[in-house]
């Protein structure tokens, strides 16, 4: 019996290695169907694939053969064959066709091969990889790098299409949803020799694009931002605050808060990524306000960058300066391009706590670019009379909330100016009050912070400029952190 096993075992042909999926994209669908790979090759069962891109309506089966009609066209295949026949050609395949488990597989360049053929519509596929692209989906890509920052690291990609991003922590690890849109990746997976991340790979199994990064160690935090319109993601990877870690995390409300950083934990689970959480005391909560959003564009620049974008990747860059620090929580009063009322915007700071509220536009400042503004509230004049009279004064009107903290707002409109100063090549306005309406109704020390020239006429490079961002944004981190240790 020992003897006939082993003779059965060394005569039974190759089985299958390894499960996986394959992923074919359509123009308004996708669809996941299993793969196998047998002595090193990946194959496809040939039925599940003829039914998605087509109607199989005729099938004879004999002990070897199978002979299939799709439409018109008779397709007729012998295991362990690399010839089949389709109409009246015969087409070689890379590998030959097997039977496992009953089912009748074609290696995979049967999609390059002869689906192009039965269905007369283009199929993009690059050899390798386990997704097809078909008719006219036009897939996106990314490239990544890697770069020290205080603290931790910074993972930059840039996509070729914008992307929407969700968040989750699974299995000690963050993932990162990219949306619908489809994406062909130039790397699968990337690994690196660094202290704060040791892999990302990209994974679509399940017909989700997501981006997959493992920490070198545990008890890193992970803070994504989206910028540049949906086209950068940038997501830093840092340490704990060190006097903070083992205090433990406060309740906070729900809302409009962002920024919290994932922690990957030992469950097995999927958590999505809650409102904003920090261990240790309560922390100070800035609101950072992008500017327009949705079909509001507001400027634009001569190559086409518009206001609601550029805005949108300096709140980003604001964002992780502040949360690099560890002192701050984060408020985003805008996420994404939407439409968010002046209501909307104040409303978030003002349930979030803020202390501090900025928000940021770009426009027409003259000559000198890049420029720029800062600017706090003006009360109308003569004032608004509250309602009710002196009986109900201790109701303070919605539109007149700001009003309360005027000298504070200018006490850090000044200080940005001493400090916008130091920056090389930057142009500098004089703080002034102007009826800016994003600010009326902040319960906070509040300014607008704008940046220019974004005109028609003028060029966006300036502005754009990684290094002149970075510069701003590391300026309001260290402004906000001299105010906050100095109790205003």
């Amino acid at each position: 019996m020992t003897l006939l096993l082993g003779l059965a075992l060394f005569f039974w042909p190759p089985r299958t290695l390894r499960s996986d999926n394959f992923v074919f994209y359509f123009p308004n669908s996708r669809h996941v169907i299993p793969l196998e790979v047998i002595e090193n090759t990946k194959y496809l069962p040939l039925l599940q694939v003829l039914n998605l891109v087509g109607k199989v309506n005729g099938l004879q089966e004999k002990r070897n053969t199978l002979k299939v009609g799709f439409g018109n066209t008779q397709i007729e295949l012998r295991a362990d064959d690399r010839k089949i026949h389709v109409a009246k050609k015969t087409i070689s395949l890379s590998a030959p066709v097997r039977v496992s488990d009953g089912k009748w597989m074609v290696p995979t360049d049967f999609l390059t091969a002869v689906l192009p053929g039965l269905t007369g519509q283009g199929a993009e596929y690059h050899v390798g990889t386990n997704r097809i692209f078909l008719g006219d989906v036009k897939p996106g890509s990314f490239t990544l790098r890697l770069e020290p920052v205080s603290n931790g690291a910074r993972l930059t990609f840039q996509f070729t299409d914008k992307v929407t991003v969700r968040t989750a922590s699974m299995n000690g690890k963050w993932v990162m949803f990219l949306g619908d849109h489809p994406i062909e990746p130039l790397e699968q997976s990337f690994h690196f020799q660094n202290s704060y991340v040791t892999d990302v790979y990209f994974d679509d199994q399940d017909g989700l694009p997501k981006l997959v990064i493992t920490p070198a160690a545990g008890g890193l935090n992970f803070y994504p931002a989206v910028a540049e319109g949906g086209k950068v993601l940038l997501a830093d990877v840092l340490k704990p605050p060190q006097p903070l870690a083992q205090a433990p995390p406060p309740s906070q409300p729900t809302g409009a808060t962002a920024g919290a950083p994932a922690t990957p934990g030992p469950s097995s689970g999927v958590t999505e990524e809650g409102p904003a959480t920090q261990p240790g005391p309560p922390l100070p909560v800035v609101a950072l306000d992008a500017g327009h959003g949705g079909d509001d564009a507001g400027g634009r620049s001569r190559e086409g960058v518009t206001e609601k974008d550029l805005v949108a990747q300096l709140v980003a860059r604001v964002r992780l300066a502040l949360l690099s620090t560890g002192k701050y929580r984060i408020v985003l009063t805008r996420i994404g391009d939407v439409n968010t009322t002046f209501e909307q915007r104040a409303m978030a700071a003002n349930v979030g706590g803020a202390a501090y509220f900025l928000t940021f536009h770009a426009g027409d400042l003259g000559g000198g670019s890049p420029r720029i503004a800062v600017y706090t509230y003006q009360p109308p004049s003569p004032p608004l009379p509250s309602p009710g009279g002196e009986a109900r004064s201790i109701f303070v009107p919605w539109n007149q909330v700001q009003e309360a903290y005027l000298d504070q707002s200018r006490q850090l409109a000044q200080a940005l100016e001493l400090r916008f100063a130091l920056m090389a090549g930057v142009t500098l306005d004089t703080p002034t009050a102007a009826p800016v309406r994003t600010l009326r109704s902040v319960n906070a020390p509040a300014v607008a912070i704008e940046i220019g020239s974004l005109t028609p006429d003028s060029d966006a490079d300036p502005l754009t400029d990684p290094a002149f961002q970075q510069h701003l944004s590391a300026a309001v981190a260290e402004v906000l952190a001299a105010l906050q240790g100095g109790g205003t």
